[in-house]
Formats: C-alpha cells, sequence, structure tokens
C-alpha cells in the first residue's frame, strides 16, 4: 500500500512540475506602447498558463480573458519579452511542426443573440484579430531572431481560449476564422481537437536581419512587437516533448489504477 501511494504521489508531483515549467516564468522587458489603459500594463498577467475561469465560470471562445489580471496590453510601439520556464525546442514531430503557443485575448461574436450557452459565431471577432504584431526569439535574450511574418500570424487572433482543451496542444493552422462559421460551442471544440487554442508558431520560421533562415535547435526568450495595436497577451505555453507526453500518461495510468483500487 505505502508504495502503491508514493508511486502515485510521485508521479503526481513529476506531471504537475512538468505541467507547470511549460510557460513563461519571468518578464525580460516591457514597453507598453501607446492606446493601452494602466489598468493592463501589468505585464506579470502573461506568466505562467493561459486563464482558463473568469470570475465565475470557465473561459471559451465565446467569454475570452479579460480582465487586467488575466491579459497585458502592448500597444502600437510597444514591446513584451518574455523568459519561457522551459526551453522551446524546434520538433518537427510537434503537432503540426508547431513548437510554441501564444493566448490573448479574441473572441468569437455570437450572431444568433443567444448568450445563454447556445450561440453560433460566422468566425469573427468581438475582441481580438485587429493588431500588426512580428514576434521573435533567442536563445540567450541579446540575440533575437525574427519569425517570417508571411508565415507568422499577428498574436491575439485565432484562435479564441477554450479552458475545456489542453493548453499544450495546438490548434490546426489550416483553419481559418471562415472554418467557425455557423459552429457553436460545440462545434468550435469539435474543430480544435482536444486543444484549447492560441496561435501556434514554428522556431523553423526563423530569419536573420537579412532575411536569412536561421536554424535554431532551442530557445527560451519569446520577443513580442507591435507595429499597430493594441493586442492582448495572456501567456505563452512551451508545446512538450515526447518525453513529458509520455509522463502525463503515466500519471494518467496511475490514477487509473487508484481510481481501479478504491472501487473494486
Amino acid at each position: 500500500m505505502c508504495d502503491h501511494r508514493f508511486a502515485l504521489a510521485l508521479a503526481g508531483a513529476l506531471v504537475s512540475f512538468t505541467a507547470s515549467a511549460q510557460f513563461a516564468g519571468s518578464v525580460a522587458a516591457y514597453t507598453p506602447g501607446s492606446g493601452v489603459a494602466a489598468s493592463f500594463q501589468n505585464p506579470s498577467a502573461a506568466l505562467g498558463a493561459p486563464t482558463t475561469f473568469i470570475g465565475y465560470q470557465n473561459a471559451d471562445p465565446f467569454n475570452p480573458p479579460y480582465r487586467g489580471s488575466d491579459i497585458v496590453g502592448i500597444g502600437s510601439g510597444g514591446s513584451l519579452t518574455l523568459q519561457l520556464d522551459t526551453p522551446v525546442r524546434n520538433d518537427p514531430t510537434h503537432p503540426f511542426g508547431l513548437d510554441f503557443i501564444v493566448f490573448g485575448h479574441a473572441g468569437f461574436i455570437i450572431t444568433n443573440g443567444d448568450y445563454s450557452g447556445g450561440g453560433i459565431t460566422d468566425g469573427t471577432f468581438f475582441a481580438g484579430g485587429t493588431s500588426t504584431s512580428r514576434i521573435s526569439v533567442s536563445a540567450d535574450g541579446v540575440t533575437f531572431y525574427t519569425l517570417n511574418p508571411s508565415l507568422a500570424p499577428n498574436v491575439d487572433g485565432l484562435y479564441p481560449t477554450d479552458a475545456g482543451g489542453n493548453v499544450l496542444t495546438p490548434v490546426n493552422p489550416a483553419l481559418t476564422a471562415g472554418s467557425f462559421a455557423g459552429q457553436d460551442l460545440a462545434g468550435i471544440r469539435a474543430l480544435y481537437a482536444g486543444s484549447a487554442g492560441g496561435t501556434g508558431y514554428d522556431l523553423s520560421w526563423a530569419q536573420d536581419g537579412l532575411g536569412h533562415d536561421v536554424a535554431l535547435s532551442a530557445v527560451s526568450f519569446v520577443r513580442i512587437d507591435v507595429s499597430s495595436g493594441p493586442a492582448y497577451l495572456d501567456a505563452i505555453s512551451v508545446v512538450p516533448e515526447p518525453s513529458a507526453t509520455l509522463l502525463g500518461l503515466l500519471g494518467a495510468a496511475l490514477l487509473a489504477v487508484r481510481r481501479t483500487h478504491v472501487f473494486s
């Protein structure tokens, strides 16, 4: 019994540690830029996991994070640099080849007037999706490489946060705003396929100042520069390596064993 409980406790602790390490742990630099209210100028709001609970209800694509404690604004001419607790690794085996995910405050407009749980969207936003941004990455916090703007989407747009999904799993980037037209929450979640949303990025898009491709194996800093905005950032998550995924499966298996033991 003691060994069984110890194994469960150890697995749970390891899974918890792995999950908590997949986000930004510190703010390296922040310039608010113009057009951001003082109540949204706390860069620490972008640390840790994405906001999945807002006041009295879970976040979903119709009800995104919106409070100053949830998101930080980056206005025109502004910039935010975050240091990640776990390095982002350039791994083509990641889902869709995406290595990290940026969460904002975008939310889908409800077009049928049903705000009690039966809302349907046309794929447009009531918040987010209007800024112009550039994302750069760095291994040391000194030398940054910009992700190819022709490939890297703007932050704070597709895909709105959903607390019902996994914040470490990216959405299929082939989905466009039009893909969500006519969808209710269940339909959006079906398209998300288990993801919690956010915008995914691939380190393979990195370029130097001359526009030449740069091979990066891993980075620990992500910088977001906004030329027109504002954009609002909730969190950055690092897509885990296969070993972390296996660890999560181990924790799930041990929990299943525990349930079997308790109810048998």
